[in-house]
């Protein structure tokens, strides 16, 4: 792999003749600028444990925002810069975009802060990666151009598949790399290695999760929660008893775990249904690790991760919607058609398969099936707020109790045509 010949062979069999006539195009750019360049981080790293990986990460030894500009006139393409960290996007006319930073070394004031950056050469610039798997680089032109640079041992760890950090102080500059630590781990299926597990438990014993923000440390969960398999990340970080950064209330005991072992089942039931919109997994998995809290933890878990107010609304509505279902659905009645679609179509998709997965018996099941499969469709109306209007109805709150009561109308049978919606509104809203 230390050879020109087998890493540009390898590129070609492993990312096809485009993508190499691209790498071989930024070559040329660099020569003509009399600059050295290298692809660097993730693709190097999914381009030896044969993973496909499409995004190009470069760094220049030099001005990279200068270099950047020079790509995008080669390519015909537009380039974005932040001249503070020496970065810059280059965005090809078929939306294809390629990362271009200048070699850097970056200073941390304090545990958690954001990084002071000052240019630097390539080896100092993959020494403050993350972890060795993703500090490889291959040199794009000059002597020996298309040669795999590995300065830290990392093809050995991705061979004995293991993640280290580059050095001791790592998780210290940088608590967010706790996280990531997880989240390579389990998708790639290796092992944190002994020294680099202890320096995690020993950052995670002294709080340094702290330090972050609210919007980071939710950046780094959702990221998380995205990967395949969220569950086993979950289990992970419970291992390193990471969720108490989210709320110290957080246990997660054998119901909790029980349910987020049946919410991949939901999910795959949700594929054989027609919905409106495809759920988004990572909320189900956060709704589940959140839903046991007492109200005041999770409203402190809200303020404490400075959501926006969307998600804070919806995670709020969907978690008290389901407790909701749940504790009617422990009356042991039956339910009447209304109250079938009116509790379903209040939970978002998301808390629907929660719901399911927290109570995966033959009657919860029964109800979601005649939701989706009767009333969902059943209780789309014809008639609008114009309509409303135009039938002599003022605008206002009334509107709400109009359409609640023809959908309901809908799902019992009473009504079925356009026809009959202006007819039921005459009725019972217009003849009083």
């Amino acid at each position: 792999m230390d050879t020109q010949k087998n890493v540009k062979s390898l590129l070609k069999e492993k990312l096809g003749q485009d993508l190499l006539s691209i790498l071989e195009r930024i070559s040329q750019v660099a020569s003509r600028s009399e600059l050295t360049v290298f692809a660097v981080g993730g693709f190097v790293r999914d381009l030896l444990l044969n993973i496909p990986n499409k995004d190009i990460d470069i760094v220049v030894e030099g001005n990279g925002i200068l270099f950047a500009s020079k790509l995008a006139e080669e390519f015909d393409g537009q380039v974005k810069t932040h001249e503070k960290f020496g970065t810059s996007v280059v965005i090809f006319p078929d939306g294809y975009r390629i990362d271009v930073a200048m070699a850097r070394v970056e200073y941390y004031e304090y545990p958690a802060a954001l990084p002071t950056v000052k240019q630097s050469s390539v080896n100092s610039d993959l020494s403050r990666r993350d972890f060795t798997i993703n500090s490889l680089a291959i040199k794009l032109n000059g002597e020996g151009a298309f040669s795999l640079i590995d300065f830290f041992n990392s093809e050995r760890d991705l061979k004995n598949k293991e993640i280290h950090v580059l050095h001791n102080l790592s998780f210290i500059d940088d608590p967010c790399r706790l996280f990531r630590a997880i989240k390579f781990e389990q998708r790639f299926s290796f092992k944190i290695g002994k020294q680099t597990g202890e320096l995690m438990r020993d950052a995670i014993k002294k709080g340094l999760v702290t330090s972050l923000s609210g919007t980071r440390l939710l950046n780094e969960i959702t990221l998380i929660l995205k990967e395949r398999d969220p569950l086993k990340h979950i289990l992970r970080m419970k291992e390193f008893d990471l969720l108490k950064f989210l709320s110290p209330e957080i246990i997660l005991d054998s119901a909790d775990l029980e349910a987020l072992g049946k919410i991949e089942t939901v999910l795959s039931w949700a594929e054989t249904i027609s919905l409106t919109e495809k759920p988004e997994v990572w909320y189900v998995y956060l709704l589940a690790i959140i839903y046991s809290l007492d109200d005041e933890s999770f409203m402190q878990m809200l303020e404490k991760l400075q959501m926006q107010a969307r998600l804070k609304k919806s995670l709020t509505i969907d978690r008290r919607t389901c407790k909701k279902a749940l504790e009617l659905l422990g009356e042991d009645k039956n339910w009447e058609p209304e109250v079938i679609y009116h509790l379903f179509s209040d939970l978002s998709i998301e808390a629907l398969i929660y719901f399911l997965a927290v109570d995966s018996t033959d009657r919860a099941n029964q109800y979601a099936n005649i939701y989706f499969t009767q009333y969902c469709g059943q209780a789309e109306l014809s008639l609008t707020g114009d309509d409303l209007v135009e039938m002599g109805l003022k605008p206002g709150p009334i509107f709400q109790s109009v359409f609640n009561a023809l959908r309901e109308a809908h799902v019992k049978g009473a009504i079925e045509t356009r026809d009959d919606e202006v007819c039921w509104v005459k009725k019972e809203f217009l003849e009083q």
